[in-house]
């Protein structure tokens, strides 16, 4: 047998597998019948946003970076001048596939179109709700920990803050409980009820199956995040300090300790019967001590010195972050919902795609987004600057 050199040995052993596969695409390549089939790349995901509009830009910039991570075809779209009528048409154009929207803006704009069906009423309470009262929050000191054998001379004491949670009575609202079991130690079964969130048509939910329902087979929204661009009621750092020692968390929370607390707001605010003051009675009750008109143009001013301890102000307000406010959550959803959702075209809405979407909104609340609209408004960073900086965390 002919001896092969070491040169001719090793090249033949690097291109055997190489020289197959060529042989093998020549043999096919050979019928004059067959075809090549060559997979084509998939379209590029038009993203954009309101020009002028730093939340938009904002969440624009996050929904881009999000997908160019998860290695979708991505094409960054200058701010378009345009009203929610405009892109709404603009998507089912194909002029781009994607825009940030907000979910109870876009379902009045969907159900108020000529040929949509009526959007379904929603249940409000009738009379003002039962006030409970204050939930204090309790420091239990526990006894000393000993350990058989040790030094018993040697403890430490431990103390555990305590807390319950009720939801405030509210007979016109439907609600459900979902009761869940486990054991205990000693094999005894013990039950958990939680208060499901209130069925009224104001939940984020609720509102995407509406949205979706109302919408073109051209569009869809996705299941939208925790950030929400909403009236809320906010209290200062000192209010809160001086309530430490009962919870407040809540607007249930809230209207058990009303007495102690100034109300302040515009006068839309206290006049408004669908998610200001008055509403605020019929849904939590409470008697506050006092309430107080303020204009927006003078609530920086009010809040520095300390006019009222709570505000009725917008969830995405500045002055929630710089002035260290805490947002008190609704938790009987008086006011509509209106979070951040992705309308997208439904030609790019891919499984994939919208697993994305909905990881990162997950990841999105409130706080931080208004966070976030403080550094672009008010300290004039780029809102991509600010959109990597997010996701980088995530």
């Amino acid at each position: 047998m002919k001896r092969m050199t070491p040169t001719p040995r090793l090249f033949s052993r690097c291109l055997g597998p190489a020289s197959l596969a060529m042989l093998a695409f020549t043999a096919c390549g050979s019928d004059s019948t067959s075809s090549t089939s060559v997979l084509p790349l998939p379209p590029r995901i038009g993203v954009t946003s309101v020009k002028g509009d730093p939340e938009s830009e904002l969440l624009a910039a996050i929904f881009a970076r999000v997908l160019e991570d998860g290695r979708f075809r991505v094409a960054r779209k200058d701010p378009v001048e345009l009203d929610r009528a405009g892109y709404y048409q603009a998507i089912q154009d194909g002029e781009f596939q994607l825009i940030p929207d907000f979910s109870g803006d876009l379902l009045s704009f969907v159900y108020s179109q000529p040929d949509a069906a009526p959007l379904p009423s929603t249940p409000t309470p009738s009379a003002p709700a039962t006030t409970q009262a204050p939930i204090p929050v309790t420091t239990t000191t526990l006894p000393p920990t000993t350990v058989a054998g040790a030094d018993t001379t040697d403890t430490t004491d431990t103390t555990e803050t305590t807390g319950a949670t009720t939801t405030a009575a509210v007979t016109t609202t439907t609600t459900s409980t979902t009761t869940t079991g486990s054991a205990t130690t000693d094999g005894a079964a013990t039950t958990t009820t939680v208060p499901a969130v209130p069925s009224n048509g104001h939940s984020v939910a609720e509102q995407v199956l509406a949205i979706n329902a109302g919408m073109p087979d051209a569009l869809v929204v996705n299941n939208g995040s925790l950030a929400e661009n909403r009236p809320v009621v906010a209290c200062t750092e000192a209010a809160m300090e001086a309530n430490a020692s009962t919870q407040l968390i809540t607007l249930t929370n809230l209207a058990s300790v009303a007495p102690n607390i100034v109300l302040g707001g515009s006068a839309e605010f206290l006049a408004d019967d669908s998610a200001g003051y008055p509403a605020m009675q019929r849904y939590y009750g409470g008697e506050f001590k006092n309430t107080v008109t303020v204009d927006d143009a003078d609530l920086a001013a009010a809040i520095a010195d300390g006019d009222a301890d709570c505000f009725g102000m917008n969830s995405l307000n500045p002055l929630i972050t710089t002035e260290k406010m805490t947002i008190i959550e609704d938790d009987q959803l008086m006011a509509p919902s209106n979070a951040v959702v992705a309308l997208i075209a439904s030609t790019s809405a891919t499984p994939d795609v919208m697993n994305t979407l909905d990881a990162v909104l997950a990841r999105l609340t409130t706080k931080r987004l208004n966070q976030m609209l403080n550094e672009i408004v008010v300290n004039g960073t780029d809102p991509f600057v600010v959109a990597n900086a997010f996701v980088d965390t995530l």
